[in-house]
């Protein structure tokens, strides 16, 4: 290697190859699942996390701070967080949950979207459910104002059904099922 010169990784020299393919931000998405993946494996291996939209799915409800906060927005937007996304793929291995947090508990808990701004509410709602099995229930915390407009809307244009929905304090509390396939 020349001085001065940094060697970029495998990841990063996959992403400059491909970093102008319009489907390049799925894949990102992909790769990410993929991590999450062996995140779930390598913490807590008799979960059946086996694909990585249930991974994604899975990683949206987990309390704040087990996993990077930003991992919402770099799904909804990640072309721009590229760099982001393959920082955290190459260093998922070194990733270890807290002991004491058991993650079933949270394959069916809350999506907490407060304070996510829309579209990236809506493209974190259909990446949740894209990771549930049809007929599934799933409970969203979303701000007032376009986040409820939005998210909901984008929810039934998907053909699932929206089966609760009520104002809290300072938020809504939407459920969702998932559409069932026929």
């Amino acid at each position: 290697m020349a001085q001065g010169k940094q060697e970029i990784s495998p990841l990063e020299k996959w992403y400059e190859a491909g970093k102008n393919d319009p489907k390049i931000g799925a894949s990102l998405r992909l790769l990410l699942g993929h991590a999450l993946v062996a995140v779930f494996r390598n913490n807590r291996p008799v979960l059946s996390i086996f694909s990585p939209e249930k991974a994604i799915s899975l990683a949206q409800r987990l309390p704040k701070g087990i996993l990077p906060e930003a991992i919402g927005t770099w799904l909804a937007h990640p072309e721009k967080y590229a760099k982001e996304i393959l920082h955290f793929c190459e260093k998922s291995r070194e990733l270890e949950f807290p002991t004491e947090i058991d993650l079933s508990a949270f394959s069916t808990g809350a999506v907490d979207m407060r304070g996510v701004r829309c579209p990236t509410g809506s493209v974190r709602a259909r990446l949740v459910l894209a990771g549930m099995e049809p007929g599934d229930l799933v409970t969203f915390w979303i701000d007032d104002g376009e986040p409820i407009e939005n998210v909901p809307r984008a929810m039934v244009e998907d053909g699932n059904h929206i089966v609760f929905r009520e104002k809290r304090e300072n938020y809504w509390e939407l459920r969702v099922q998932k559409r069932e396939i026929k």
